[in-house]
């Protein structure tokens, strides 16, 4: 595994902070209306709360924010209170997923599927893992039955959290059957996610952020999610070295 394989020509500039700062923005200027205003403005707590939230994930707290968990759910408290945030989600995952002019997803090497979240019947045939990269949708149930599911959450723009997915992909790397790597729109999240693992398996010595774009142009890593990938190589080499009885739990779970 060599971190230096992942590269970039024109590497772009993170906006998850910028993207924290506006929710937080937001969430500001709606209590400020909900002071001003009064009488029945006080609804608009709910999304400002929800957004508050999501912001300070963002800016610091991670997508612990979203308290998504290891079987691709969220606990009912999480998602009471995120509701405006997590409805908004789901309206633009849907305006991607009818309006989108690019496939679901593409098979970027033998076996290794990179693409957008999907229904099960959109899944690729003979799928027998899945990984989702996403912190802010339910996985379909019909997608984590009958196969092996990993969840490794990460805010929309933002970074993978290295020693979860460098454990996620310790799991992933010796899996011989076909694996769907996916985030939202599969361009971001989970491209790094994938080319964490071509560059593990030896099947982009030095272009792996190329070989995806050759099947799915749109594929774009942001300066810290690149980073992070080759962060996340580091690690999976020093976990390697390590007896697995020392390992510890695994920060994921399949269901």
């Amino acid at each position: 595994m060599r971190a230096r394989a992942l590269r970039l020509a024109s590497p772009v500039l993170t906006l998850h902070v910028a993207m924290g700062l506006s929710f937080l923005g937001i969430a500001v200027v709606l209590v400020l209306v909900t002071g001003l205003v009064g009488g029945r403005s006080w609804v608009l707590a709910w999304p400002a709360s929800s957004l508050l939230v999501v912001g300070l994930g963002y800016v610091g707290l991670g997508a612990v924010v979203t308290g998504k968990r290891p079987n691709g759910t969220f606990t009912w408290h999480a998602a009471l209170l995120l509701m405006p945030y997590l409805a908004a989600a789901e309206l633009a995952w849907y305006a991607v997923r009818v309006l989108g002019q690019e496939e679901p997803w593409q098979e970027v090497s033998h076996g290794l599927f990179l693409g957008r979240r999907v229904q099960h019947w959109e899944l690729p045939a003979r799928i027998g893992l899945v990984l989702d990269m996403t912190a802010e949708f339910v996985e379909p149930e019909e997608v984590r039955s009958g196969r092996r599911y990993l969840c490794v959450p990460t805010l929309d723009g933002a970074a993978p959290n290295v020693e979860r997915l460098a454990r996620a992909m310790l799991e992933v790397l010796p899996f011989a059957g076909n694996v769907y790597v996916h985030c939202a729109a599969g361009y971001g999240r989970s491209a790094t996610a994938m080319a964490v693992l071509l560059v593990a398996r030896g099947l982009a010595r030095d272009h792996a952020i190329e070989v995806m774009r050759s099947t799915r142009p749109r594929v774009r890593l942001r300066t810290t999610q690149r980073r992070t990938a080759q962060r996340v190589l580091a690690r999976m080499a020093e976990l390697s070295r390590v007896p697995p009885n020392e390992h510890g739990d695994s920060a994921v779970h399949s269901t």
